[in-house]
Protein backbone atom coordinates (compact mmCIF):
# COMPACT_ATOMS: atom_id res chain seq x y z
CA UNK A 1 0.00 0.00 0.00
CA UNK A 2 1.36 3.27 -0.79
CA UNK A 3 1.56 5.75 2.28
CA UNK A 4 2.48 9.64 1.74
CA UNK A 5 4.86 11.09 4.61
CA UNK A 6 1.49 13.14 7.10
CA UNK A 7 0.80 11.33 10.10
CA UNK A 8 3.41 8.85 9.19
CA UNK A 9 6.75 9.83 9.67
CA UNK A 10 8.91 10.82 12.57
CA UNK A 11 12.23 12.99 12.92
CA UNK A 12 14.06 13.80 15.75
CA UNK A 13 17.50 15.38 16.34
CA UNK A 14 20.04 14.17 18.48
CA UNK A 15 22.98 15.86 19.77
CA UNK A 16 24.71 12.31 20.63
CA UNK A 17 24.34 8.77 19.06
CA UNK A 18 27.04 6.34 19.88
CA UNK A 19 26.74 3.73 17.08
CA UNK A 20 24.56 5.17 14.25
CA UNK A 21 23.91 1.70 12.73
CA UNK A 22 22.50 0.88 16.16
CA UNK A 23 21.31 3.87 18.02
CA UNK A 24 20.02 2.98 21.63
CA UNK A 25 16.03 3.04 22.51
CA UNK A 26 17.36 5.71 25.26
CA UNK A 27 19.65 8.11 22.30
CA UNK A 28 16.26 7.85 20.13
CA UNK A 29 14.42 8.86 23.48
CA UNK A 30 16.22 11.93 24.19
CA UNK A 31 16.23 12.85 20.74
CA UNK A 32 13.83 16.40 20.29
CA UNK A 33 10.77 16.07 18.05
CA UNK A 34 11.30 18.37 15.15
CA UNK A 35 8.51 17.00 13.14
CA UNK A 36 5.51 19.10 13.97
CA UNK A 37 8.20 21.88 12.25
CA UNK A 38 9.04 19.87 9.83
CA UNK A 39 7.63 20.85 6.07
CA UNK A 40 10.28 18.74 3.98
CA UNK A 41 13.41 16.96 3.99
CA UNK A 42 15.88 15.93 1.70
CA UNK A 43 18.30 13.51 2.76
CA UNK A 44 19.47 11.46 0.04
CA UNK A 45 22.75 9.64 -1.25
CA UNK A 46 24.60 9.57 -5.02
CA UNK A 47 26.75 7.19 -6.17
CA UNK A 48 28.61 7.41 -9.72
CA UNK A 49 30.75 4.60 -11.40
CA UNK A 50 34.07 4.88 -12.84
CA UNK A 51 34.50 3.54 -16.72
CA UNK A 52 36.97 0.62 -17.54
CA UNK A 53 37.02 0.70 -21.28
CA UNK A 54 39.67 -1.91 -22.85
CA UNK A 55 40.42 -2.16 -26.21
CA UNK A 56 39.22 -5.36 -26.88
CA UNK A 57 35.72 -5.03 -27.13
CA UNK A 58 33.38 -2.63 -28.01
CA UNK A 59 31.39 -3.14 -24.45
CA UNK A 60 32.46 -0.63 -22.19
CA UNK A 61 32.40 -1.80 -18.45
CA UNK A 62 32.60 0.35 -15.16
CA UNK A 63 33.84 -0.23 -11.39
CA UNK A 64 31.95 1.14 -8.22
CA UNK A 65 33.30 4.76 -7.88
CA UNK A 66 32.23 7.01 -4.94
CA UNK A 67 29.29 8.17 -3.34
CA UNK A 68 27.92 11.82 -1.45
CA UNK A 69 25.50 12.13 0.32
CA UNK A 70 23.23 15.89 0.82
CA UNK A 71 21.27 16.87 3.66
CA UNK A 72 18.64 19.97 3.48
CA UNK A 73 15.27 20.45 5.79
CA UNK A 74 12.87 23.44 5.65
CA UNK A 75 11.06 24.02 9.09
CA UNK A 76 8.53 26.61 10.14
CA UNK A 77 8.83 29.10 12.56
CA UNK A 78 6.05 29.60 15.64
CA UNK A 79 5.58 32.37 17.43
CA UNK A 80 5.06 30.50 21.04
CA UNK A 81 8.35 30.65 22.31
CA UNK A 82 8.41 26.98 23.75
CA UNK A 83 7.09 25.65 20.49
CA UNK A 84 9.67 27.23 18.40
CA UNK A 85 12.20 24.57 18.95
CA UNK A 86 13.90 23.83 15.15
CA UNK A 87 15.23 27.63 15.32
CA UNK A 88 17.16 27.65 18.27
CA UNK A 89 17.92 24.12 17.93
CA UNK A 90 20.20 23.88 14.15
CA UNK A 91 22.56 27.10 14.30
CA UNK A 92 24.99 27.09 11.62
CA UNK A 93 27.97 25.09 13.28
CA UNK A 94 25.93 22.79 15.31
CA UNK A 95 26.59 19.25 15.27
CA UNK A 96 24.85 15.88 15.58
CA UNK A 97 21.99 13.33 13.89
CA UNK A 98 18.65 13.83 12.26
CA UNK A 99 17.07 10.17 13.02
CA UNK A 100 14.05 9.73 10.52
CA UNK A 101 11.77 6.88 10.44
CA UNK A 102 9.75 7.61 7.29
CA UNK A 103 7.14 5.00 8.43
CA UNK A 104 6.95 5.80 12.10
CA UNK A 105 7.44 3.78 14.75
CA UNK A 106 4.71 2.27 17.26
CA UNK A 107 6.39 4.96 20.10
CA UNK A 108 4.65 8.26 21.14
CA UNK A 109 3.95 10.26 18.13
CA UNK A 110 5.62 8.08 15.78
CA UNK A 111 9.08 7.21 17.44
CA UNK A 112 10.58 4.55 16.52
CA UNK A 113 10.97 1.56 19.55
CA UNK A 114 13.50 -1.10 19.83
CA UNK A 115 14.30 -3.42 16.89
CA UNK A 116 12.29 -0.61 14.38
CA UNK A 117 14.15 0.57 11.65
CA UNK A 118 15.12 4.09 11.02
CA UNK A 119 18.04 6.11 9.01
CA UNK A 120 20.46 7.80 10.92
CA UNK A 121 22.14 11.14 9.91
CA UNK A 122 25.41 12.56 10.99
CA UNK A 123 25.35 16.18 10.10
CA UNK A 124 26.78 19.64 10.62
CA UNK A 125 24.59 22.51 9.86
CA UNK A 126 26.33 24.81 7.21
CA UNK A 127 23.40 27.44 6.96
CA UNK A 128 20.30 28.39 8.59
CA UNK A 129 18.31 31.03 6.50
CA UNK A 130 14.53 32.55 6.57
CA UNK A 131 12.72 32.41 3.86
CA UNK A 132 11.51 35.66 2.57
CA UNK A 133 8.85 37.81 4.43
CA UNK A 134 5.87 38.12 2.31
CA UNK A 135 2.18 38.84 3.25
CA UNK A 136 -0.20 35.92 4.41
CA UNK A 137 2.78 33.25 4.23
CA UNK A 138 4.10 31.18 6.97
CA UNK A 139 7.50 31.90 8.30
CA UNK A 140 9.68 29.24 7.06
CA UNK A 141 13.65 28.64 7.20
CA UNK A 142 16.02 26.00 5.59
CA UNK A 143 18.64 23.75 7.20
CA UNK A 144 21.33 22.54 4.72
CA UNK A 145 23.97 20.40 6.52
CA UNK A 146 27.05 18.68 5.51
CA UNK A 147 27.30 15.13 6.38
CA UNK A 148 30.66 14.29 7.78
CA UNK A 149 30.72 10.62 7.28
CA UNK A 150 28.01 7.64 6.22
CA UNK A 151 24.78 7.84 7.25
CA UNK A 152 23.04 4.48 8.03
CA UNK A 153 19.88 4.32 5.99
CA UNK A 154 18.99 1.15 7.36
CA UNK A 155 20.11 1.40 11.58
CA UNK A 156 17.72 -0.74 14.40
CA UNK A 157 16.91 0.77 17.42
CA UNK A 158 18.02 -1.47 20.06
CA UNK A 159 17.17 -1.70 23.79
Amino acid sequence: MKIIPNQNTWVGFATTVADIDSPTAAEVGAAINVTPLLISINASTTGNTVPTPTLDTLFETSVPGTSAAQFSADFYRDDDEDDDIAWPLLPRGTKGYFLISRFGGTGPNKRPAATQGLEVWPVTITSRSMAQLSSNTAQTFTVTAAVPREPAEDAVVVA
